[in-house]
Parts: C-alpha cells; structure tokens; sequence
C-alpha cells in the first residue's frame, strides 16, 4: 500500500467512525442542545452507496475497522443493510456500533447476522429518575434489556457511562460492581467540552485518578491490562481477575499523541480530530462525480493538516463548553 494515513505528528490513521445521522432519541446534557435543533433533511446526509464508496478508498488508504455513530445510528432505516455492504469490503477487520441502546433490543439479531461485531451502549445511571435527568427521556430499563440480548447474541458488548461531578459520580461503584458481576466491560469517560446544552466546566470533570481511588476503596483493587497504545480507553481488572474496567481519561491524561481514528459526518464532512470544525467536505466531490483518485488526494492533503488535539487546547488553556457538538460528528 504506498499511500498511508499518516499526519504530520506521525500518526497513522488505522479506524474510521461513520456517523450516519445528526439525530437522536435521547437530549443527552453533555451531547445534545437542549432546544432549538435544527436537525440535516435527507438531501443534506450522505446515502448508504456515498457512504460505502468513502469507505472503500478508505480502506484502501489503510483504515482497518469501521465505527458506526450518530446521533444515534439506529433511528436511521436499513442500517443492517449499511453494515452488510461494508461488511463485504476487503481489509475490514471489524465493524462495531455505538448507541444509546433505545432501540437495541429489537434490532439485535438483524445487525449481528449483518457483520456486525460489537457495540457501546451508552448508559449513565441505572436510577430511572437520574437517567431521565441525564438523557431526557426515560428507558432505562430497555437500555440495560438490550445489553443483556446484546451479549446473549454474542456481539462484544461495552459499557460508556459519562461521569459527571454532581450528578452521577455518585453510582461509580455500582458501575464497577455491574462490570465485576456481568463481565461486561464499563468505561468511565471524562466530561468533554463537546456539550451542546453548554454546560461544561473544569471542575464538573471527575478524573480518572478520583473514579481509581473510589473503586479501590469501595469495591476492591484494579489493576492495569495490557493495553494497546491506540486505545483511548485504559483498561483495568479486579486483582482477583473478574471484571473489567476502562477509562477514557481525554481532559486529565490526554492520548492525543497515539489517536489512529478519523471521522466522517453524516453530512459528509471529513474530520481528523474530534475538536475539528468544520471540516473537509467530501460529499461535494462525491456528488459532482470526482474520481476516487482525487478523493483520495484530497483526503491525504486534509489529514496532514490534523490538528495535535484536545491536548493542544488544553496545554493553551482554551477549554470551553461547545467547542464542537458531538450529535453532528459521532463518538
């Protein structure tokens, strides 16, 4: 393969996270607006054949596993269809889904005959009145029935609880005790400025450092995995062996220097980094029938201008709330 993408900074993008829609059942606090979205209509998000065509040339520029994201990917008809094209593409390794598990329960069986693999659930308390507070709707009862169908199916199920000072710390250990009784694996991520209701601020960030002492203290000592480099997640076990734990430590332990993923909007845009707005837009060219050759030349000029990341800002001290909007980009 001749053409790799590296970026200025060394890095090798090796994962690709395809957001297949703006929208979303949930108004999650540290994701949606809380009013007045205005949502992409149909002509504006790429179509399922966009969407595997980028995908191919970007396979063929070396990506090696695929994420699907929204909003949240399974409010958007057919997405079993989406994952069967992409599952025949050479050089895949894996394709897995993230979502809020709403809509989980009843599509389980379609989507593992698909391709897919594996999927990250969101879930933020397993309290009805706190997850409603968190999420804006109630459900948490079909989330938690959709993990468990999830791992009967034999997908690799994962956990993403977004710990936030305040509001749900408090249930860290219940989460550490879910991981250790379920063998399901939870990961504790930081509170990101990527809010849309605005709220973000340092000190509403419960670092991975604080969740550590908490769950040594309170359910039993964890200690680290082998964990590979490009993995945002650090993973950890319970010393006896049962259970595991990751965190996604992105505000206090920053991994911006190992990132291998890279990400296209429903809108088809083309972002390097998470922080990136807004963007590089692919869906022209797609529609105006440029070549894959010169996609390809134009996805390589864009990667090298990704920016260092989160890390940057921060080092800058330019942490604010809303500095981009996860709904539009995906996780």
């Amino acid at each position: 393969m001749d053409n790799k993408l590296l970026d200025k900074y060394g890095r090798i993008a090796k994962k690709l996270r395809i957001s297949v829609t703006d929208r979303c059942n949930m108004r999650c606090i540290y994701c949606m607006p809380t009013n007045n979205v205005k949502w992409l209509n149909d002509t504006e998000i790429l179509s399922f054949t966009e969407i595997v065509r980028l995908t191919r040339i970007l396979v063929k520029l070396g990506i090696e596993k695929i994420r699907i994201t929204g909003g949240e990917p399974l409010v958007r008809p057919g997405l079993q269809n989406l994952i069967g094209s992409i599952s025949m593409i050479t050089g895949i390794k894996r394709i897995d889904l993230s979502t809020n598990g709403l809509l989980l329960q009843d599509k389980v069986d379609q989507l593992s005959s698909s391709g897919l693999v594996g999927v990250n659930i969101s879930l933020d308390s397993f309290k009805e009145d706190k997850f409603k507070m968190m999420s804006g709707v109630s459900g948490v009862d079909k989330v938690i029935n959709s993990i468990h169908d999830a791992s009967e199916a034999g997908l690799n199920v994962k956990i993403n609880t977004v710990i936030i000072r305040g509001w749900n710390d408090d249930e860290i250990v219940d989460f550490a005790m879910f991981a250790r009784e379920s063998g399901l694996t939870v990961r504790f991520i930081e509170f990101m400025p990527l809010d849309g209701s605005g709220i973000w601020k340092p000190d509403l960030v419960f670092s991975k450092r604080e969740m550590i002492q908490r769950i040594n203290m309170k359910v039993g000592e964890i200690v680290p995995m082998n964990n590979e480099s490009s993995e945002p997640a650090r993973l950890f076990s319970f010393s006896d062996g049962t259970g595991s734990i990751g965190f996604i430590p992105s505000i206090t332990e920053p991994f911006c220097s190992q990132c291998d993923r890279i990400r296209i909007t429903s809108d088809g845009r083309f972002l390097t980094c998470l922080f990136e707005n807004p963007g590089y837009d692919l869906k022209t060219l797609l529609r105006n029938e440029v070549s894959d050759k010169e996609i390809s030349r134009f996805i390589l000029e864009s990667l090298n201008k990704k920016p260092e990341g989160i890390i940057r800002l921060i080092r800058n001290n330019d942490l604010r709330p809303k500095l981009n909007l996860m709904h539009t980009i995906g996780g």
